[in-house]
């Protein structure tokens, strides 16, 4: 069976919390347990917060593309920049006192896959469902029994 779901935001704060919201109820109707959801909502926030940030400067939209198929959730998030040069971007070094810049390094460490296409604009996030999600009573997951 295959879910989707496709819509933009206008690009601001606030719509990032909405869309993470979205991709969170959509990623719960996929099967991903609840601690599997967080990372996913994790990962797309970051997503999110840079096509606002560093994609949108004149407030235009955000389009996010969510696809469920074969145990596999794919993301998408677009913005209407210009898009950015992500192999510099994973080499940039951090200050270790930076409080920011660590986007990048996040979605690599929550996602199974992380990809840039059309210049920047648009990051790819993948997420595979490995095995099905249990959760107790009180909404703790873990992935597989």
């Amino acid at each position: 069976m295959v879910f989707e779901l496709r819509t933009r935001y206008r690009g601001t704060p606030r719509a990032v919390r909405e869309a993470r919201n979205a991709i969170v109820d959509f990623a719960r109707v996929c099967g991903f347990s609840s601690q599997l959801t967080v990372d996913i909502a994790l990962a797309a926030g970051e997503a999110l917060a840079n096509a606002v940030e560093h994609g949108n400067k004149d407030l235009g939209y955000v389009g996010l593309f969510c696809r469920f198929e074969d145990g596999e959730l794919t993301i998408e998030v677009r913005d209407e920049g210009h898009g950015f040069d992500y192999t510099a971007a994973v080499k940039r070094r951090r200050e270790p006192t930076s409080v920011r810049g660590y986007g990048i390094t996040i979605m690599h460490a929550l996602m199974d896959e992380v990809a840039y296409v059309d210049r920047g604009t648009t990051v790819r996030l993948r997420k595979r469902l490995v095995e099905a999600a249990v959760e107790d009573e009180d909404g703790n997951g873990t992935q597989g029994a």
